[in-house]
């Protein structure tokens, strides 16, 4: 079993805390490449790192807002909080920090324009359903993002996923078009601090 950091956007976050993120595909020459079953991934993510608590080990995530103390064990979020601290990049997160650990089931390495409907629901994909107009029925659309108002809704879980890997790789022979193999790693989400869980 190896331990191994793997970052996150908040979105991708948010849908690992409603245990709707089982799946994560990344290019194959990623690091994470060296996974097997039974690793343990730690989760960074955006955070702002607060010293004013006595352990100074106190996180406060930008997903969602929420304080997180790992000296103490106290979690919250306090109102009427202003910050002067920028937020920390995923990159730099500390593994006390990390607040999400996910146990990897499987592993498999496939072309990217191969992830089905079922597979584009793991990564986190959002099922959203909304009147296209009055009068007619209500709909299915997909999106990576939640229902904001804002999110551009596609009529397939594929094509919500499509939509997120065009906004994360531009480079030749990571894009969409260029359909280069991927890492698939299925994963169990565990809900505390690498460190905190039995190995």
């Amino acid at each position: 079993m190896t331990d191994r950091p793997i970052t996150y956007s908040a979105a991708m976050v948010l849908a690992l805390l409603e245990r709707r993120k089982t799946q994560t595909r990344r290019l194959a020459t990623s690091p994470l490449r060296r996974c097997e079953p039974g690793d343990r991934l730690w989760v960074r993510e955006n955070f702002r790192h607060w010293q004013g608590s006595a352990s100074r080990k106190t996180a406060v995530y930008a997903a969602d807002g929420l304080w997180w103390d790992h000296g103490s064990g106290w979690q919250g979020k306090p109102e009427g909080i202003s910050w002067c601290s920028p937020v920390t990049p995923s990159i730099h997160m500390p593994r006390w920090a990390s607040r999400l650990t996910l146990l990897v089931e499987a592993v498999r390495v496939e072309p990217l324009q191969a992830i089905s409907a079922a597979d584009a629901l793991a990564e986190g994909i959002n099922t959203i359903q909304f009147y296209p107009d009055e009068g007619f029925p209500l709909c299915d659309g997909y999106s990576h993002l939640k229902n904001d108002g804002k999110s551009i809704l596609q009529p397939t879980p594929q094509g919500a996923y499509e939509n997120l890997w065009r906004l994360l790789h531009t480079k030749e022979g990571q894009r969409w078009e260029d359909n280069p193999d991927v890492l698939v790693l299925t994963f169990r989400v565990e809900a505390g601090n690498i460190d905190s869980l039995a190995a």
